[in-house]
């Protein structure tokens, strides 16, 4: 039980570079992902969503943006925690950057994709929130790192004691409302917040527990 319960186990299944080239293939697979559901012009990701906002209302880039806001995340992970922040969690700086560069790089190489109506624009989000939530999954999957994102939303429920999945829920609406307000008060519009916002909200969450169930079997049978 004990070797079946190791074997299971990422950080012993797999070697630390290759946990490593997970994490960052993950985050990479995520930023296209994204870039789909900026294209799709029908809502981006709840994580997505703030940047997006400053980004139409500046003259930041939405990578830029995306690092300012990351680094910020940090930061507060640390106050929230105080002492019990993990040393290490601090190369979530250096996941911020490459985080937000890969952003801006997906959305050019993703330049292309420029759906037509309102199917495509649909069919565009869904294969975007596919694929950001199979980047969430391999970020997770070899258990080395949180993104700034997911390490606030755990920071918030070690310092509450709340639910994981409930801190999940209230900071991705946060920053849906924050959104709203950034892009109505200095765009004069929504800017990244859409019906495909909602659908993303729903569908990468449940996307994860998909591909984690088909990765527990596939142990299964191999084990």
């Amino acid at each position: 039980m004990v070797a079946d319960k190791s074997a299971r186990d990422p950080s012993t299944r797999y070697s630390t570079p290759v946990r490593w080239g997970m994490f960052f293939l993950g985050v990479w697979i995520m930023t296209i992902g994204i870039a789909l559901t900026v294209h799709a012009d029908l809502g981006t990701t709840p994580i997505s969503t703030v940047p997006a906002a400053i980004a139409a209302a500046s003259s930041l880039s939405f990578g830029v943006v995306t690092i300012l806001i990351s680094i910020v995340l940090v930061i507060a992970q640390k106050v929230i925690l105080r002492s019990r922040f993990v040393t290490f969690q601090y190369w979530q700086f250096l996941v911020a950057v490459v985080f937000g560069v890969l952003c801006d790089v997906s959305l050019y190489m993703m330049d292309f994709i420029q759906p037509s109506n309102y199917v495509w624009q649909g069919v565009t989000v869904i294969v975007g929130a596919v694929a950001v939530s199979l980047g969430v999954f391999l970020q997770i999957l070899p258990r080395i790192l949180y993104s700034p994102g997911e390490g606030i939303v755990a920071a918030i429920t070690i310092a509450s004691g709340w639910r994981f999945g409930t801190v999940k829920q209230l900071f991705d609406w946060s920053l849906i409302l924050i959104a709203v307000a950034i892009g109505l008060i200095f765009v004069g519009e929504l800017v990244g917040v859409r019906e495909g916002t909602i659908f993303a909200a729903f569908a990468v969450g449940g996307c994860v527990k998909l591909y984690q169930r088909l990765y527990d079997t596939h142990l299964r049978r191999t084990l």
